[in-house]
């Protein structure tokens, strides 16, 4: 379970991104992340490069997977990946295990999305690299909101999510196009360096969970909640 299993802790925050899907330049045909942040520091200073080109591969699949105006949570061997797609042409993305509450993740990704529009105006870079337009808040939020009790302050504040909000519920693999595989995506990704895509490999092979376990393939399941 990807860094979860090396964290030691009851309930985590993994990862926080903000990622443009929709771009004026043409030449760009996948989701770009303008800014993430992963939590690296429960992992060996060898694992943190790969883990976290690994993450951004998985976080950009998830983003284009998911329909504009849509709230999805994918569940994947004990993390959930909840996903906020804007018509603006902006998604948030958040990872947590499964034991952090829903709503908190929900309140945190729509705070950075609002936050990172107003700071830059609406206006988002057109970069195909990730990490483009660095936004520090984005980094504290994922230290500050490890405790959810924090984090809940913001739902009070954050009006629209007093309405009731339809949530897609799926797997990684069910938001696959037929046939297609996470393995087959990482083994064919052009972001992946071959030392990341090797790791995976080996890691899989020995079945270590600081990266396999997030990445297995799930059961199929889907159906829809309210938040």
């Amino acid at each position: 379970k990807l860094l979860s299993c090396v964290a030691g802790q009851a309930m985590k925050l993994h990862a926080l991104s903000i990622t443009r899907w929709k771009h004026e330049n043409e030449s760009i045909k996948e989701p770009v992340h303008l800014c993430y942040s992963v939590d690296l520091s429960q992992l060996s200073f060898f694992q943190r490069g790969t883990v976290k080109e690994i993450t951004a591969l998985v976080l950009r699949t998830c983003v284009a997977k998911t329909n504009p105006g849509d709230y999805q949570r994918l569940e994947h061997e004990g993390n959930y990946i909840y996903i906020i797609s804007r018509h603006n042409g902006l998604a948030g993305v958040c990872i947590a295990d499964t034991e952090y509450p829903q709503r908190v993740a929900f309140s945190i990704i729509t705070k950075m999305l609002d936050d990172f529009t107003e700071a830059c105006k609406g206006k988002f870079s057109e970069e195909a690299a990730d990490n483009c337009m660095p936004f520090p808040p984005l980094e504290q939020a994922l230290q500050k909101y490890q405790d959810p009790a924090e984090a809940d302050k913001i739902t009070k504040i954050q009006k629209d999510l007093e309405e009731t909000k339809q949530v897609l519920y799926n797997t990684i693999d069910a938001v696959l196009a037929r046939g297609e595989k996470l393995d087959d995506l990482i083994e064919k990704s052009d972001s992946l360096s071959m030392q990341s895509k090797k790791f995976y490999k080996t890691a899989k092979k020995h079945n270590q969970c600081c990266v396999v376990a997030f990445f297995r393939v799930g059961k199929f399941k889907t159906k829809k909640k309210s938040v």
